[in-house]
């Protein structure tokens, strides 16, 4: 199972999923916005357990390091 966040160039989250592989090239291209970027949380910290709901809602994306923090 993998888990992934499609985020904007800006660092937000404009979606988290969960599913058996990672979006295809034309879901890509279809569901990231402009600037922004695919990353894929699948082993790291405890994303894999983490409801996405809270993911969404807790985390935001390091546009350079292409990894998500904690909200402050």
């Amino acid at each position: 199972m993998v888990t992934y966040a499609i985020c904007g160039s800006d660092g937000s989250i404009h979606a988290v999923g969960r599913g058996e592989e990672l979006p295809n090239a034309m879901e890509r291209e279809m569901n990231i916005p402009a600037g922004g970027f695919l990353i894929d949380l699948t082993g790291q910290e405890d994303f894999d357990t983490i409801n996405i709901l809270d993911i969404h809602k807790n985390y935001k994306a390091d546009a350079e390091k292409k990894t998500l923090v904690k909200n402050e």
